[in-house]
């Protein structure tokens, strides 16, 4: 008995520990998002890794910007006439990936997203981005969240799509 309250706890904490990771990942996506949105400047910047690169691909070619020249293009306290949501994010240890999307009045731009998982904190460590028709959807291997209407340009903890369910192993008579 002692052994089945040890090894529940063990799963209760572990799975404590990914919805905390989760929950930590999504906070990160939503300050660079909604602190775009919003014309907080600090926010914004604060999702990114000191160091983090960007790019794209412009008419010249590969082409690259830091998150401070980024930012900088931001005004402050003004509101951006967008909407934004999370497609999907995943992570496993400190690693993590996630697309997010910023749709304009005459087309969108789809972010994918790297982070890190530094002194605990979740932190976008690259960015490549691609600007898309409207009308354009993003393609994955994986089933995409659908937008939230109610949402009205917020992104909401836990809107991202979620994993598929393991399939579970039949439990085995092992004579214990």
């Amino acid at each position: 008995m002692k052994k089945i309250i040890a090894i529940a706890i063990l799963f209760l904490s572990l799975s404590a520990k990914a919805q905390s990771d989760a929950e930590l990942i999504t906070q990160t996506l939503n300050d660079f998002l909604e602190g775009g949105t919003n014309g907080e400047v600090e926010r914004f910047k604060g999702a990114f890794f000191s160091d983090a690169i960007q790019k794209a691909v412009g008419k010249t070619g590969v082409t690259g910007m830091s998150v401070e020249s980024l930012a900088s293009k931001i005004k402050p306290n003004q509101k951006m006439e967008r909407t934004t949501r999370i497609i999907s994010w995943s992570y496993a240890g400190t690693a993590a990936t996630a697309v997010t999307e910023s749709e304009y009045a005459s087309n969108k731009i789809i972010d994918l997203l790297n982070l890190l998982k530094v002194n605990n904190q979740w932190k976008i460590i690259s960015r490549v981005y691609s600007r898309i028709e409207k009308t354009e959807e993003v393609t994955s291997s994986n089933p995409i969240a659908s937008a939230d209407p109610k949402a009205k340009g917020k992104t909401p903890a836990g809107s991202a799509a979620k994993p598929a369910p393991k399939p579970k192993k039949p439990a085995v008579d092992d004579g214990w």
